[in-house]
């Protein structure tokens, strides 16, 4: 209407001299409307047809599926938790105990990092296996099926190594040493006899790690000790062997006994010369008394050189010198007598290292018994499911993105 107005009056102006229609000074100009053409309806293109087949294929049909496959198909788990630690059985005195605290704990500590790598080692699978036959209680039976969670039954010991590590959780306070397992098994009583079974082999290898420790510190103590029994037992040998011989059980005595004999033989000797003296005073030779006194004398003097003889060398004797044996007897008794002082300080040795390899016992206190659960706790399905939705749907949005942005350069 309002072009067909301003039409109108450019019929009613007047026309110029040139033949032209003379516009007013003061008329207003007209607007130029442009009218664009109405748009048609929106259609459904083809790659709007594959942004809703990739949503179900990448999002909703993976979830659909997890979903599924954990709501019908995967076994209930059922988890069994014992809590322990390694404790020594060392009892410090009150004054030493806060400045050997530091000292145990450390200690502690660093036998609960051991144990920490022994349960995730292959060693307490094959413990375990050989004991129970881990593969009984995860593999799955005839009428089930549960790829997912169940062991293969041709499993080999590295695959049955990681399903353990998978099945297990293990929980370490560095601070405390304590640890916590808990064991996961498609059956309440089957998770709860795994973790007896586990915490035994923890135990006995705590003990083989703490009889090794006391073998070690006993070691020493002990070879000193067979060694002085060895020197004992040769020095008494020497010195039965030598009374065998001599006859003679103690010279001490023996060289008492002799003495004795040559005292009294002096003072029969003193007592003749005095008789013989005391006579010559009164008669002269020939006298058959002086004679008789003559020959006691002589035989007296015989007899104390003779005995006087046992007790050295007298030249020409066959007889082994006295003195001589005296000696030989002295140096096997000393010798016997050292070895028994040494065997008592190896015994007092081996007793005091036998009581410091006791205060370095360790052993395997268990804080929590293994439990028996009564409801399942994995896996969880909702989580599993969420997470699967949340990370599907994030892939194809960024898949999404990539794609509209490498459409758009092209």
């Amino acid at each position: 209407m309002e072009v067909l107005a301003a039409s109108e009056e450019e019929k009613k102006m007047p026309e110029s001299p040139k033949g032209g229609r003379r516009k007013p000074a003061d008329a207003p100009v007209a607007p130029t409307i442009v009218v664009r053409p109405v748009a048609r309806p929106a259609k459904v293109q083809n790659r709007h047809r594959f942004l809703a087949l990739s949503f179900v294929m990448c999002v909703l049909l993976p979830t659909l599926l997890i979903g599924v496959y954990m709501g019908a198909i995967a076994r209930d788990q059922y988890f069994s938790r014992v809590s322990f630690s390694v404790r020594s059985v060392q009892s410090a005195p009150a004054i030493e105990l806060l400045g050997g605290i530091s000292n145990l704990t450390g200690a502690d500590t660093l036998d609960s990092d051991i144990l920490y790598d022994f349960l995730k080692s292959q060693q307490l699978v094959e413990e375990i296996d050989e004991e129970l036959g881990l593969r009984h209680y995860y593999v799955c039976p005839d009428d089930a099926f549960d790829p997912l969670y169940c062991l293969r039954p041709e499993a080999s010991v590295e695959e049955l190594v990681t399903y353990w590590n998978n099945m297990t959780e293990i929980a370490y306070d560095g601070g405390g040493g304590i640890i916590e397992l808990s064991v996961r098994a498609f059956a309440p009583q089957d998770a709860k006899t795994i973790a007896e079974v586990a915490f035994k082999s923890s135990g006995r290898m705590i003990n083989d790690l703490s009889n090794a420790a006391r073998s070690d510190a006993t070691k020493y103590a002990e070879i000193d000790l067979e060694r002085s029994v060895d020197r004992l037992k040769l020095a008494r040998r020497r010195l039965a062997e030598f009374r065998n011989e001599t006859q003679i059980i103690d010279p001490d005595l023996d060289f008492q006994s002799q003495m004795g004999v040559i005292t009294s033989l002096q003072e029969q000797l003193t007592s003749s010369l005095i008789d013989r003296g005391l006579l010559e005073l009164t008669t002269s030779r020939p006298d058959p008394r002086l004679d008789r006194l003559d020959g006691t004398i002589q035989v007296i003097e015989e007899q104390i050189e003779l005995q006087r003889g046992k007790f050295g060398h007298v030249e020409g004797s066959q007889t082994e010198a006295y003195a001589e044996m005296m000696g030989q007897f002295e140096e096997l008794n000393v010798e016997v007598q050292f070895a028994e002082q040494a065997y008592i300080q190896s015994l007092a040795n081996l007793d005091a290292a036998q009581a410091e390899a006791q205060k370095q016992s360790r052993y395997l206190a268990a804080h929590v018994r293994p439990t028996l659960a009564q409801t399942a706790e994995a896996p969880k399905g909702l989580m599993i499911t969420g997470l699967t939705l949340f990370f599907a749907f994030f892939i194809w949005l960024v898949g999404v993105l990539i794609y509209y942005s490498l459409r758009e350069r092209v």
